[in-house]
């Protein structure tokens, strides 16, 4: 019988330590509709609200290494995995995006240049004690402190690497105002725009958060989970025309990003009076399930409101049942129920 072992210590309030015999040390920071989660075996992104997440493995992927067998011929090449470069890091273009939101702190590279000739300046003049020696001293000290009080590229540094601690502690308005003041000087910063767009997702500012995708739009080509922020924020906004446009750019075929398509996708249809359209994207959902928790909760309370809409009352009652035996309170449930 194997024996699993797993034991999770907390840092703060919302990053947590996790030693376990499979997946060995990792971490996993954030909060409620937004967490990172990094292991043994890749780094996993969650994020979303209202029943709609995000969630996705960016893992290891193995290096194959073509292997001619003797007496075989060219035909009868096969692969074999290398036990020496099996499960070599490659890592995707969300991946190495992603990583600069984990903490890639931005290295100054100018002020620790700086520091060492103001070190060797120093020893300089212990060694030899004279006018000259002085002088490169003073001359350094003069340098470091104007830049370090004056230049742009200084505050920029600290500016960012200030917002990335303050958002790992959850702390997003002064993350966010800090962000700001990065993009008033270097205004087409990928590290500053990619971190402005989580940022302002999570502050719930969609037209600004839209409005840094257009930004990062016009200098790359955008990161798939931009293009589920760009679908979450314009369904909220009421954009259903351009949400669908953004929704239909998702392109993973995995089970919890295809639900979140399929629930936005029914959310703006929903909100374009197409009552049939919605209710097709809504049944895609795992809605038959008698399983029940908060995702399942918000899949059958959306396809149930759709079925009343559409004057489905039967089916309706079906679903929205389930919903308030679970939760009497949910939304407007009860008002539903009371109707049907």
């Amino acid at each position: 019988m194997g024996l699993n072992v797993r034991k999770t210590y907390r840092i703060g309030k919302n990053t947590r330590i996790n030693f376990s015999k499979g997946g060995g040390i990792g971490f996993s920071t954030g909060f409620k509709g937004f967490r990172i989660s990094k292991n043994r075996y890749g780094l996993r992104l969650t994020i979303g609200r209202k029943g709609v997440y995000y969630t996705k493995w960016f893992t290891k992927k193995k290096k194959v290494k073509k292997v001619k067998k003797l007496g075989k011929t060219n035909k009868e090449e096969q692969k074999l995995i290398d036990p020496e470069v099996d499960f070599e890091r490659v890592p995707t273009d969300d991946e190495k995006a992603l990583y600069l939101y984990l903490g890639s702190k931005e290295r100054n590279y100018l002020l620790s240049f700086l520091l060492i000739v103001l070190l060797l300046s120093g020893i300089y003049c212990f060694v030899k004690p004279d006018f000259l020696s002085y002088l490169i001293s003073g001359v350094v000290s003069l340098i470091l402190l104007y830049y370090l009080f004056f230049t742009k590229l200084h505050r920029f540094i600290f500016c960012l690497n200030r917002s990335i601690k303050l958002f790992t502690k959850n702390d997003f308005d002064k993350s966010y105002a800090l962000l700001q003041n990065c993009l008033l000087i270097k205004p087409q910063n990928i590290k500053v725009l990619i971190l402005l767009i989580f940022t302002t997702f999570k502050l719930e500012k969609y037209e600004e958060a839209l409005s840094h995708i257009d930004t990062y739009k016009k200098i790359e080509k955008p990161l798939e989970v931009m293009y589920f922020i760009e679908g979450f924020a314009c369904t909220e906004l009421g954009k259903y025309v351009e949400g669908i446009d953004a929704i239909e750019e998702i392109y993973s075929e995995e089970d919890d990003i295809k639900y979140a398509k399929y629930k936005l996708l029914g959310d703006c249809y929903l909100g374009l009076n197409k009552i049939d359209m919605a209710i097709n994207w809504y049944e895609e959902l795992p809605v038959n399930t008698n399983e029940m928790n908060e995702d399942l909760l918000e899949y059958k309370y959306a396809l149930g409101k759709a079925l009343y809409i559409k004057g489905h009352k039967k089916r309706a009652f079906n679903y929205l049942a389930k919903v308030y035996d679970y939760q009497v309170d949910y939304k407007d449930v009860k008002e539903l129920m009371y109707n049907l």
